[in-house]
């Protein structure tokens, strides 16, 4: 069983990886400006799949696939590492990067050594009831809805081509919209599993339904005596 979960988190990795990449692929039409409708549909899928909140819901998703806490630790390290080897590697070998995109980047295998971690044990977590449970899983929709905001993807400098303008607005109303929707569910859900197992303990059992159909204090009737003469 621990090898199916293991086996999920790699291709969950080499999944972001691989969509990622390909995200960022150009054709030559969109770099001269030949296709700009085009360019602004690859440019707001790219932002998306390139999105933080993508990329930290990886260690998040693997943690909660793997369930104990210290597999969650290790799965979110794994994940986010495994996800970058592969994103550069990939790209370098279709020439997309140079050697020099290991040095350049290397800050995120840092990050990722530093949060995959604490963000795996996040997965753990979600998979818990009560208030903690669900502060973890709200967590990547609340990411989702603050990214937007904080990057300024809905403050693009008018300078910059129209198609890149309309890509950074439609991806940050599509990561708000989608963090609101699931945040929204999961509140939802929340709220009513207690009603259920409540209303499962209020239901009485087969034996307490068969005595109240019985009026109390009922006794059999008296056997009739003969009279003897």
């Amino acid at each position: 069983m621990a090898q199916r979960w293991w086996g999920l988190v790699i291709a969950a990795a080499i999944t972001v990886a691989l969509v990622s990449l390909a995200s960022n692929v150009t054709s030559e039409s969109q770099l001269s400006a030949q296709a700009n409708t085009l360019l602004a549909v690859r440019s707001t899928l790219s932002k998306l799949a390139n999105s933080g909140a993508v990329w930290a819901g990886l260690p998040i998703l693997s943690g909660w696939l793997v369930r104990r806490p210290l597999h969650a630790v290790a799965a979110g390290i794994v994940a986010s590492l495994l996800a970058l080897v592969v994103h550069y590697g990939v790209g370098q070998l279709f020439g997309m990067f140079d050697e020099t995109v290991w040095a350049g980047n290397r800050m995120w295998f840092a990050l990722a050594l530093v949060v995959g971690g604490p963000l795996g044990l996040v997965g753990a977590v979600a998979r818990g009831g009560g208030p903690s449970g669900l502060i973890a899983r709200l967590i990547v929709p609340a990411g989702a809805m603050i990214e937007p905001f904080y990057r300024g993807m809905f403050r693009v400098p008018t300078i910059l081509p129209w198609p890149e303008r309309v890509a950074s607005a439609t991806a940050g109303a599509i990561l708000v919209v989608a963090g609101l929707v699931g945040a929204a569910m999961l509140i939802r859900r929340q709220r009513r599993q207690p009603g259920k197992q409540n209303g499962s303990n209020l239901r009485p059992t087969a034996s307490e339904q068969t005595s109240s159909t019985e009026p109390p204090g009922r006794t059999e009737p008296p056997s009739p005596r003969r009279i003897r003469r």
